[in-house]
């Protein structure tokens, strides 16, 4: 952040969930997901934290919910309920004396843009987006966003859809923040199991675990994934671990010691321009994991990130080079241990919470 900042200035973050829980012991967790909030709060900036729940943002109606949850499909796909709970709920009084706001959720974001633009709220936004368009944005769509975010700054976690981004707004002001992992959490270990097994993780629809499954061969050792999406299979190597973030279905001290045991870990994904994967990628590579990614448009740094040598990229949807990739990897652990080793550097040089607090 800014160094001219005053200190005395309120800064105000807003999550959708997760984070009042874990403040009350906050070193047991990683810090990533608070966003640089922990990290300002030890600087001694004068910063808040606010979940949606404290703001009471939703209609409190639930039969109005549904309908304007539907009716936000048919314009822009707009948050109605979250807009018209901020402002009828008279959210933004407990705010408006923040001299920045930092928005984590498109809701939340376009919700504080909409209050910002007919002047209920004067406070600088800090808007922390992510997909905000599809991959053909409606016209109309893209001129309202132009009005909407005058006034607001946006900020993606990804090179590629900042670009993407920047194509269809090119008037506002849009900037790249590296998302960074707890460097300090996510640290490598010696496994201290004999058990083999790869290690798949993620709840975003984005997983194509079918394709996963299917490239899965009888003779692999076993596959873990860890998901609280459903997941056909009935092969006897493949064991799904019921997991979620918000409710700490397995605990991060969990996660640490399956990233640490496991062999390596394979991020099957569909096509999008949104950065999918990039949070539980970092971690694994933090942790000295090779990452087994597939190769979308939303892979967020194509500079830094290089096949083969810090991650290996497999093709988006093909299940024979992912199988392929799968059995290379099993085979070559000198191969395995030299991409843990340079994704760790990586991480310590670049993606790591201090760099992204500042």
């Amino acid at each position: 952040m800014n160094p001219k900042i005053n200190k005395k200035d309120l800064i105000i973050y807003l999550f959708k969930k997760g984070r009042v829980k874990r403040l009350e012991n906050a070193k047991k967790y990683p810090s990533e997901f608070f966003y640089g909030f922990l990290e300002l709060r030890e600087e001694g900036y004068n910063i808040k934290l606010f979940e949606e729940k404290d703001l009471g943002i939703e209609i409190k109606n639930i039969f109005l919910r549904k309908f304007f949850n539907l009716f936000s499909k048919f314009v822009f796909d707009l948050p109605f309920n979250s807009i018209l709970g901020f402002i009828l709920n008279n959210c933004f009084e407990k705010i408006k004396g923040a001299k920045y706001i930092v928005a984590t959720t498109n809701s939340l974001g376009i919700s504080l843009s909409v209050a910002k633009s007919i002047g209920l709220i004067k406070s600088d936004i800090l808007f922390i987006n992510m997909g905000l368009f599809p991959k053909k944005p409606n016209k109309l769509k893209v001129i309202f966003y132009k009005y909407l975010f005058k006034k607001v700054k946006l900020l993606t976690i990804s090179k590629t859809e900042n670009k993407y981004l920047k194509s269809h707004l090119n008037n506002l002001d849009i900037k790249y923040i590296p998302f960074g992992v707890d460097a300090s959490f996510w640290v490598p270990q010696k496994k201290n199991i004999s058990e083999k097994y790869a290690l798949a993780i993620g709840n975003d629809l984005a997983r194509d675990w079918s394709i996963l499954v299917r490239s899965w061969d009888k003779d692999f050792p076993m596959l873990k994934i860890v998901t609280s999406l459903p997941v056909a299979t009935k092969k006897p190597n493949i064991t799904v671990v019921r997991g979620d973030w918000h409710n700490q279905a397995i605990t991060d001290l969990k996660m640490r010691e399956l990233y640490c045991n496991s062999e390596f870990v394979i991020l099957p994904l569909k096509e999008t321009m949104q950065p999918s994967g990039q949070s539980t990628s970092l971690q694994a590579m933090s942790c000295s994991k090779a990452v087994l990614i597939s190769n979308i448009k939303g892979i967020w740094d194509r500079e830094l990130l290089k096949n083969n040598e810090n991650i290996i990229f497999t093709k988006t949807g093909n299940v024979q080079d992912l199988r392929k990739s799968i059995k290379f990897l099993f085979k070559n652990l000198k191969f395995r241990e030299k991409i843990g080793k340079n994704g760790r550097k990586l991480i310590v040089e670049h993606f790591n919470i201090i760099n992204m607090k500042n």
